[in-house]
């Protein structure tokens, strides 16, 4: 089962925002080793919609549409899609009692336009949106099983928990799922990286692949779950061949396990001299998770004084080359760092990779 994600609305086109939502869909449906064949963004354009809407059923059997739903004049993806499949339009008593019951417990009026929201394609399965008044649906069409799914990234994630995974996990039970496993290097260049792969894999028939995301050269293998036991010798040669410079495995993200053993700190301070803003932009979106109602702060001098329960930091010691601490329950260590990327036009990458091996150090060593 293939699966193509298409994306409604002029103000992903326009560069507004960025279409988060096909990633998301994405990784959901990767999970469970689908392939996505396609992202498709079009405008509030009725025969661009159209058109895209037939190039996404060419390339897959499972179709996920975003946006487009809402009561104003520019949403009528439910109306394009009902063109598509060649079915009337049908207005829905319970959609417009959701919406009803949204709005006015909200302190909303309920206006007419609002009842645009309640109309959809005979035969199809409404799905309601607990997160929003715009239900969303299902339904087969030319062979193909299609979702159409809010705009806001927090309905679908609502509609998808309690509906779309539940389908999902029915419908793919049969499938021989494509796996991928990856490995995150650090310290080694992509070149560098990729003789490696190529040399120990020379004589193996399978999908490679690799992804720059900095400071790491991300491997990848991919192949169906069916062909594990014979792929099972290769992966370990290469395992045992990227050792030196592996640092996660499938996908890990060293600031999320990092940030899982924030949990039982109540405070933190970070004093950072030395990589700007890399470190910070790594951890601020996993501590606003982990340590939502807890304390933490970030400052680039040593000469800030906290009470907090545990103090990280990383100072420089010369271009090179920095020291990295941990203080915690009264226990300090501490290590040096050596970045192996030594030329003057380097230094963002050097930067790059202080702070994550300083994160590296921090997860081994807090207890």
């Amino acid at each position: 089962m293939k699966a193509a994600i298409f994306g409604i609305g002029t103000e992903l086109t326009d560069g507004q925002i960025v279409n988060k939502n096909a990633a998301w869909i994405s990784k959901q449906l990767k999970h469970l080793g689908l392939m996505t064949q396609a992202h498709l963004v079009v405008p509030d354009d009725r025969k661009l919609m159209r058109e895209g809407l037939e190039f996404c059923a060419t390339k897959a059997d499972l179709l996920f549409l975003t946006g487009g739903l809402g009561p104003t004049s520019d949403d009528f993806t439910r109306e394009i899609v009902t063109e598509w499949a060649g079915v009337p339009l049908k207005f829905d008593e319970a959609s417009w009692q959701h919406v009803t019951e949204r709005l006015t417990s909200r302190g909303y009026v309920v206006k007419e336009i609002q009842k645009q929201q309640c109309y959809f394609p005979e035969g199809s399965k409404v799905l309601k949106n607990a997160q929003g008044t715009a239900n969303a649906f299902y339904l087969e069409a030319h062979g193909k099983k299609v979702f159409v799914l809010p705009g806001p990234p927090r309905e679908i994630e609502s509609v998808w928990n309690d509906y779309v995974a539940e389908w999902l996990k029915q419908h793919t039970q049969h499938l021989d799922p494509f796996v991928t496993r990856m490995w995150d290097t650090l310290g080694v260049g992509e070149s560098d990286v990729a003789v490696i792969v190529e040399d120990v894999l020379k004589n193996v028939s399978v999908e490679k692949g690799y992804r720059v995301h900095l400071p790491y050269v991300e491997v990848k293998l991919s192949y169906f779950k069916s062909q594990e036991q014979d792929m099972a010798a290769a992966v370990d040669t290469l395992t045992e061949a990227l050792h030196f410079c592996t640092i996660t495995r499938d996908a890990e993200d060293v600031a999320e396990v990092f940030a899982q053993k924030l949990k039982e700190v109540n405070s933190l301070c970070l004093i950072d001299e030395v990589t700007g803003q890399f470190l910070m932009n790594r951890l601020m979106p996993v501590l606003r998770t982990y340590m939502t109602d807890k304390f933490w702060s970030f400052s680039k001098s040593k000469d800030v004084k906290s009470p907090a329960d545990l103090h990280l930091h990383i100072i420089p010691k010369d271009e090179h080359s920095c020291e990295v601490s941990l203080e915690y329950r009264g226990r300090k260590t501490k290590d040096f760092i050596t970045s192996p990327y030594t030329t003057a036009n380097m230094r963002e990458r050097r930067h790059q990779y202080f702070a994550e091996m300083a994160l590296i150090f921090w997860m081994k060593n807090l207890s």
